[in-house]
């Protein structure tokens, strides 16, 4: 028995209005961040007691860099970034400048970490580390969390609970939240196991970049730092004989081994990561107010960094339908939406990556195969679908009725045009609202009808006189806080503005 005097946090003050957040990593992060904004009551519990001065996640892709910057928080990650031109499906090197797309650039998730809780806590978000949960209790107007605090390794500590509106699992691929909370989830049987591991050469020793894949796994090399190199060995269907244990230099090199067939000797072992495991994806991200994002919702193949940037985009939709809600002005059905426009991205991350762990371990007895996919990635077209195909986002916004008529800017992304007209410190979205741009020529009747419509809505939508943006081919476009644009003017028809208003931002006043 613990004979010291547990410490037990102070409850919420408003427990009704408050959301918990499972993990501290990027997407948990992110949710904080959005959830501040709202000026929502938000308490972040992650079981690592410090931020590792270490990152596995390295790349972030340029739909996660807008997401960033409609945000305010580009600028503190740093004002030179380093491009990352390669991008590969199934180890096939992929043409990015050829499909049309910005590069992924370095930030180190360490760095991402360290802002987005920062820059939580000024809003308010209470972060509370060497916190863990350990039980879910739900009822009809809230949840019961029983959290485990100060222990080590999953043993010992004190328990105390949090009473709150809604919980969220962004805790990672080995989610305990989703465990706890019964999410129903479909699960392959194909596996992986894999290692990061940064490597310290001996002094003036260099080493270039290098891959290798075949049907036992990847062996990749690349260079990291000064005298430092990144080394990663993926083994397809394979386990650690103990996950619970640090990574070794020999483990890391008895996995090189069994890839490459090769004896590879390293100067030291500065740091390591263990990942990998089945692709499981939850057939829901919502069960009652327990919500799942990032890779707790989604686990999947590490391809392209694209969990760590499919989960910064579930914390930006979600974050302010939590706050429309909390904050008493959400539809109806706004909660729903998250998981219906989600779950789609969710599973095509997840195809994404489980269709190349089939090619490559289908190497030796399909070479067809791949082969096939080879020739299919010199043409420009297929080139730019693998380049973009999880990345690029279209919520289906429209009728289904309307679909063949949609305009080709609703439930895509804001037109970047027109956030760059004023500049990053007057970025219409930094304060996570609606956003109603009004592209007509100023003092035109059209102007004014807008204002009109959207008086109603002025608390929760900004109007901004942007004026003819060139391609642009609109008059007005509702723009929601996730940056996804509701509803599109053309001409001088403002018809459905008030509809869309209703529908995103709750009912006028």
């Amino acid at each position: 028995m613990n004979a010291k005097t547990p410490i037990v946090p102070d409850p919420p003050v408003a427990p009704d209005r408050t959301v918990v957040i499972a993990g501290g990593g990027p997407t948990g992060m992110m949710l904080a961040h959005e959830l501040g904004l709202a000026g929502v009551p938000a308490i972040v519990l992650e079981r690592e007691r410090v931020i590792g001065d270490h990152s596995h996640n390295l790349g972030v892709h340029p739909r996660a860099v807008e997401a960033f910057a409609q945000r305010g928080l580009l600028s503190e990650f740093g004002d030179d970034f380093e491009s990352w031109p390669r991008l590969h499906f199934s180890m096939l090197w992929l043409d990015v400048p050829r499909s049309g797309d910005d590069f992924t650039v370095i930030i180190e998730q360490r760095l991402q970490q360290e802002v987005l809780t920062r820059r939580a806590a000024e809003l308010g978000v209470e972060v509370r580390r060497g916190h863990e949960v350990v039980g879910v209790e739900q009822r009809s107007d809230g949840v019961t969390v029983t959290v485990r605090s100060g222990s080590e390794g999953g043993e010992g500590g004190d328990e105390y609970t949090i009473e709150c509106r809604y919980l969220v699992g962004a805790d990672g691929p080995l989610s305990t939240t989703r465990e706890i909370a019964g999410f129903d989830c479909e699960e392959s049987p194909l596996s992986y196991y894999g290692i990061f591991g940064d490597v310290k050469l001996p002094e003036g020793a260099e080493a270039g970049f290098v891959t290798d894949v075949n049907s036992r796994g990847i062996f990749c090399i690349w260079p990291f730092q000064e005298n430092v190199i990144r080394v990663m060995s993926i083994e397809f269907d394979a386990r650690p004989d103990d996950p619970s244990t640090p990574v070794t230099l020999e483990e890391l090199t008895s996995s090189i081994r069994r890839v490459t067939g090769e004896e590879m000797k390293f100067h030291e072992l500065r740091w390591a990561h263990r990942y990998g495991g089945t692709t499981l994806h939850a057939r829901d991200y919502r069960k009652g107010n327990v919500f799942l994002a990032g890779d707790a919702a989604h686990r999947h193949f590490v391809h392209a960094n694209h969990g760590h940037n499919t989960g910064i985009h579930d914390a930006v939709n979600l974050g302010w339908k939590l706050g429309a809600d909390l904050n008493g002005w959400a539809p109806r059905e706004l909660l729903d939406s998250y998981s219906a426009e989600r779950h789609p991205v969710g599973e095509r991350a997840c195809g994404h990556g489980q269709a190349q762990l089939e090619i490559m371990q289908s190497m030796e007895r399909s070479p067809g195969l791949r082969r096939l996919v080879g020739e299919l990635i010199e043409l420009d077209d297929a080139n730019r679908h693998f380049v973009t195909r999880v990345t690029n986002v279209r919520y289906p916004l429209w009728d289904a009725d309307a679909a063949d008529a949609a305009h080709p800017l609703l439930g895509g992304r804001v037109p970047g045009a027109l956030l760059e007209a004023g500049g990053e410190d007057t970025h219409p979205l930094h304060a996570a609202r609606g956003v109603l741009f009004d592209l007509t020529p100023g003092g035109d009747a059209p102007a004014a009808a807008i204002a009109a419509i959207a008086e109603d809505w002025r608390e929760r939508v900004t109007i901004v006189p942007a004026g003819p943006v060139e391609g642009v081919d609109a008059t007005a476009l509702l723009v929601r806080p996730d940056g996804f644009v509701a509803w599109v003017g053309v001409d001088d028809a403002l018809n459905g503005l008030a509809e869309a208003l209703t529908k995103w931002f709750g009912l006028p006043g």
